[in-house]
């Protein structure tokens, strides 16, 4: 289900120019010729070796849509991707499944420069670590999505030209590099969604992008945020769902929504911030909000928890709640 969609949102987009190999020249892997392309599945190898050995041969048109190692049940042994491991044969859509890897060179995806456009590498708990200081030669690299991995710290992005998507959900990062995503030109998605983020701290999500940029934080144990953990290109949508959050500082939100209230009438996208499900602590010190009446089109599901405004939307709080603040 994790890749499932994907053959459907790129079909018809290309053409199969040549055939498939013959199976003696990729073994263990396979290939096959679909409407989108041709695919080379390699849900079979059990080690870098056997991609080595099958990627080492002249397979004539080296140029395939579709790398896939992706194992019908359980996970895949292969345990690292080297330098080169692709011999100079060419990807559009990398789709790696439920593996052992890892470690992955900074050069393992080297010769994909101009081709690769996403690359999906979904549950590889064992991998802790990944080259993203060197993707700014991949110029059409959109998408990196390392769901359920085992990386513990974000490092910084290097400035791949049209990296938009960046997701790492549910995996084990708690603290992420000053400014590491601030080089991504045109980053418009930070997914760190079931990451064990408690506080965030300044520039942690600093950035600037040219495009609506939506940062998700969602079920993360977060219980603050900085006054500085948001600088450069502001996000347009913020989700915070399903956290610890008792307050909203002034000093923190503030910003953001200002931002939003400035550019409301030119944007063309969705603007708020979620806050579904925090347990909010209300009391004088959300009165800069809940007075603040141009804020509500962009504050969701700010709700209070504590005494008798238990229940009761942020927004929607009596203006004798105040009045002794």
């Amino acid at each position: 289900m994790f890749f499932s969609t994907l053959l459907v949102a790129v079909a018809a987009m290309v053409v199969v120019e040549a055939a498939c190999p013959a199976a003696n020249l990729i073994s263990p892997c396979k290939c096959k010729e679909v409407m989108q392309g041709r695919v080379i599945d390699c849900g079979s190898a059990t080690s870098s070796g056997d991609l080595v050995k099958a990627f080492s041969n002249d397979l004539g048109n080296n140029d395939f849509h579709f790398f896939e190692m992706i194992k019908l049940s359980g996970s895949s042994s292969v345990a690292d991707l080297p330098a080169n491991v692709f011999g100079g044969k060419t990807f559009h859509w990398l789709w790696i499944g439920p593996s052992d890897i890892a470690t992955v060179d900074e050069k393992a995806f080297s010769g994909l420069e101009a081709t690769m456009l996403e690359l999906l590498m979904g549950d590889c708990p064992k991998l802790t670590s990944f080259p993203f200081g060197a993707l700014a030669p991949y110029i059409l690299l959109s998408t990196i999505n390392l769901k359920n991995n085992g990386l513990t710290s974000m490092p910084v992005v290097a400035a791949a030209p049209e990296l938009a998507h960046i997701e790492l959900e549910g995996g084990k990062i708690a603290t992420i590099t000053p400014n590491a995503f601030k080089d991504v030109p045109r980053l418009a998605k930070v997914d760190l969604n079931r990451n064990p983020l408690t506080a965030i701290q300044d520039n942690w999500f600093a950035a600037s992008t040219s495009k609506p940029f939506y940062v998700y934080l969602e079920h993360c144990q977060i219980t603050e945020v900085s006054a500085g953990a948001f600088s450069g290109t502001l996000p347009s949508g913020l989700f915070l769902a399903g956290n610890k959050l008792t307050t909203l500082p002034e000093a923190t939100f503030k910003p953001l929504l200002d931002n939003m209230v400035s550019t409301a009438a030119l944007a063309h996208h969705n603007q708020f911030i979620d806050f579904e499900g925090n347990p909010l602590e209300c009391d004088c010190s959300f009165k800069w909000l809940a007075t603040q009446t141009s804020y509500a089109p962009f504050v969701r599901k700010a709700v209070c928890s504590n005494a008798d405004v238990n229940g009761v939307s942020v927004m929607e709080l009596p203006a004798d709640f105040f009045a002794a603040c």
